[in-house]
């Protein structure tokens, strides 16, 4: 027994490879707009970093401006190196170094004092038992 494959008519020859030719046409236009939809993601990704950018630049070119203002300057020989105007006097106020630690919720006014927390109140006074 032999096997034997169909043979194919002219119709159905021309028929298989226009069935082919629409399959790769189909999968030409599925892979087609894949590409567009990245690239249209990809374009908006880059729109947002370029606005971010400007904003940026904005932003830079308002800090170049104020630094290059006479007010900046007067500001800084002010601050850093105590300049005055002629005509102004300069008062120095030196307050204290350290600031108290804020109190608890619920502590008393003598025991921020002396530094007598509740817990290292209580060891004492089993001790003392």
């Amino acid at each position: 027994m032999q096997f034997r494959l169909p043979t194919l008519g002219p119709a159905q020859m021309v028929l298989s490879v226009a069935v082919l030719l629409v399959a790769l046409f189909c999968y030409a236009m599925v892979q087609t707009a894949a590409q567009s939809y990245r690239l249209r993601q990809h374009e908006r990704e880059i729109a947002g970093e370029v606005q971010q950018l400007r904003d940026q630049r904005a932003e830079l070119q308002g800090l170049l401006a104020y630094l290059k203002s006479d007010e900046y300057i007067e500001a800084f020989a002010r601050q850093q190196f105590g300049l005055v105007k002629p005509g102004e006097t300069l008062v120095q106020v030196d307050g204290p170094r350290a600031s108290a630690p804020p109190r608890r919720p619920g502590e008393k006014w003598w025991e921020a004092l002396f530094g007598i927390t509740p817990a290292s109140a209580a060891p004492a006074a089993t001790a003392a038992r």
